[in-house]
């Protein structure tokens, strides 16, 4: 059977233009050493390897590992390995290594006593001057069955996801709502529909015709909301 979660991941892996959209908002602050949290089946790195890095990927889901080794082709500048990026911290080789911690829709899948311990493992990881760049859900207020089904422990907002980070000592650098068509999306299929999954003919559709356009529109636009936040945070140098 297919969890919320797993749908997610494989109609993401479609959606080459969510994706790009994604990847080019944090690519600012990427580095030359990417640490890719809960990085899945592999829908993003072929996006950060190609902006001419070395990218560690991890995550904790034997299984989704297993696809992300068939999924991107092995080569010299990527490491692939199922861990726990508390583990990873804990290697004195890796501390103060990465010019950046990133991760895609994942920070909302941690629980709340678990949370503190993988923001506080990133600052560890990271060099001086270091960024954590993440793109998560926003705005409490549209949670309901979708992110029940992928296992969602919450939705933040700019206050909230600050807060999480300055608490482990980061430096707060940028908090910015996007996609603003996708919280009404969101919003009505979850709370009204109160359904389980986004069809996928939908989501492709919305990938198709209308993220292009908001990748052109929406940094020339103030944005109030969104389904999604990108929080950038720097590790103090």
């Amino acid at each position: 059977m297919t969890t919320g979660s797993d749908y997610s991941l494989e109609t993401l892996a479609e959606a080459v233009h969510y994706n790009d959209f994604v990847s080019a908002r944090m690519r600012p602050f990427l580095g030359t050493r990417i640490l890719e949290l809960g990085a899945g089946i592999g829908n993003l790195t072929p996006h950060f390897l190609r902006y001419g890095t070395h990218v560690t990927a991890i995550d904790i889901d034997p299984d989704l590992i297993r696809i992300h080794r068939e999924r991107v082709e092995a080569q010299p500048r990527l490491v692939v390995e199922c861990c726990s990026i508390e583990d990873l911290a804990r290697r004195t080789e890796l501390q103060n290594h990465f010019d950046s911690v990133v991760s895609s829709n994942v920070l909302e899948h941690i629980s709340d006593d678990a949370i503190g311990g993988v923001v506080r493992a990133m600052r560890t990881l990271l060099k001086p001057g270091g960024y954590a760049v993440h793109w998560i859900p926003a705005f409490q207020g549209i949670f309901g069955t979708l992110d029940r089904a992928f296992g969602h422990h919450r939705r933040y907002s700019k206050a909230s996801a600050g807060k999480l980070f300055e608490s482990a000592g980061f430096e707060v650098q940028s908090a910015s709502y996007w996609n603003m068509p996708g919280f009404f999306g969101w919003w009505f299929h979850g709370r009204i529909l109160k359904v389980q999954a986004i069809p996928r003919s939908s989501a492709l559709t919305f990938d198709r015709y209308i993220v292009p356009i908001l990748r052109v529109l929406e940094p020339r636009i103030w944005r109030p909301f969104g389904q999604s936040l990108l929080i950038v945070a720097r590790k103090p140098v």
